[in-house]
């Protein structure tokens, strides 16, 4: 049985709970009071997602073993996975004291802190403790530099998965998190740290090629790159739109930036993107609404090129057209919320704003001379239609959601 735990123990370690609970089913058979197999029963289940399953054994751990630093350890990451934020941090502070010399103690305290998120400081502490007893564990500067971020010290948590990379140059979570930071912490313009971050992610998928994660945040980066550039598509050309009937010279230098300026970010993108990822992107464009999306770019700029050279009454409908078209890009380009989403349909969020700017834009049609008279209806009631029709869908999604209690 010892044999049993040892290979389960290994298995644990090499990701594979599954056959770590196989090994400990038929150990637990035989003696149901084996603290060892319930303790690393505890971490398999907690793995495969049952952290029900997971509360009982660990309970059970601690009865048989109250002072054994191994199983308070345990029963904090259930404490923890079920929201008891307050009972993990007492049953891993409970072994921190038992056992003050070992690092693993004080790095679930720093995580059962970090997940409730009130003791940011305290679990800084522990983070420290940890590294200052093992300087060479690279978990510890992982922990660390996620109680950097939580403070908002985006520096010094990159710098400590600096650190962890130097220790530990393949860990897939380190080069994640070190990616997620410039994924995450940018504005629009500083395309070279998300083309960084995007080929930080390539990185952290070829350490473990398991990791949804990474996989959905890469996503994101790409995503992010083609929201921003439609939303300067969209800005330019209702810029053009409003002024057409104005000024047809001002509109027309609008079209035109609106045609170039999203060239010239994505080229700029593309330039300091991976080569790699260069095809990834486009096999991306060519997935799901997607492909929608590239439909609504090339009916957004082919106005704008026709902008340059039409007649002056024709400027108000081709660039009402192209805002329109940009606008939807930005839509079916939006990230999805969650890894594993499929992305198929556009999320709440993203109806609410297609509803508050198809009002606005019904508004602006109807109460201003942007559209000639027979133009301005029937435009106007499209925009409130389809006002009603996003409404409506968000209604039909909440009433749909199962609440939970």
């Amino acid at each position: 049985m010892s044999r049993n735990l040892d290979l389960a123990r290994i298995q644990l370690g090499r990701g594979e709970p599954a056959a770590a609970a196989e090994l400990l089913g038929p150990v637990l058979a035989a003696d149901p009071d084996d603290v060892t197999a319930l303790i690393l029963m505890t971490h398999a289940q907690l793995a495969l997602k049952r952290p029900e399953l997971a509360d009982e054994l660990a309970r059970r751990a601690v009865e048989h073993a109250p002072e054994w630093p191994d199983a308070l350890a345990a029963l904090s990451r259930v404490h923890t996975e079920l929201g008891r934020h307050d009972e993990a941090i007492a049953a891993a502070r409970a072994a921190a004291d038992r056992q003050p010399e070992n690092p693993y103690r004080f790095n679930r305290l720093a995580w059962a802190m970090l997940e409730d998120g009130r003791h940011p400081v305290e679990a800084e502490h522990a983070a420290r403790e940890a590294i200052r007893l093992d300087p060479e564990e690279a978990d510890f500067r992982i922990t660390y530099a996620m109680v950097m971020k939580q403070l908002n010290l985006t520096d010094r948590a990159r710098q400590a998965l600096r650190d962890a990379l130097a220790l530990e140059p393949d860990s897939a979570v380190a080069r994640h998190e070190l990616a997620a930071l410039d994924v995450v912490h940018h504005h629009p313009f500083a395309l070279g740290r998300l083309a960084r971050g995007a080929s930080g992610l390539v990185g952290a998928l070829r350490a473990d090629p398991r990791q949804e994660a990474s996989r959905f945040l890469l996503d994101l980066a790409l995503r992010q790159f083609l929201v921003y550039t439609a939303i300067i598509l969209v800005l330019l050309a209702y810029l053009g739109w409003r002024t057409a009937g104005a000024s047809p010279g001002a509109a027309r230098v609008l079209a035109a930036a609106a045609a170039l300026v999203p060239a010239a970010y994505a080229g700029y993108f593309l330039r300091r993107l991976d080569p790699g990822l260069r095809s990834y992107l486009r096999e991306l464009l060519t997935h799901g609404r997607q492909r929608i999306a590239l439909a609504a770019a090339a009916v957004a700029v082919v106005p704008l090129l026709l902008a340059l050279v039409a007649p002056a009454a024709w400027l108000p409908a081709l660039l009402g057209t192209a805002t329109f078209a940009g606008f939807a890009v930005r839509l079916l380009t939006a990230p999805v919320d969650e890894p594993g989403a499929g992305g198929h349909g556009l999320s709440s969020h993203s109806l609410l704003l297609m509803a508050g700017v198809c009002a606005a834009l019904g508004v602006g049609v109807a109460t201003t001379d942007a559209l000639t008279p027979d133009w301005r209806v029937p435009a106007a009631a499209a925009a409130f239609t389809a006002t009603a029709a996003c409404l409506i869908l968000i209604a039909r999604r909440r009433r749909a959601t199962p609440r939970t209690p």
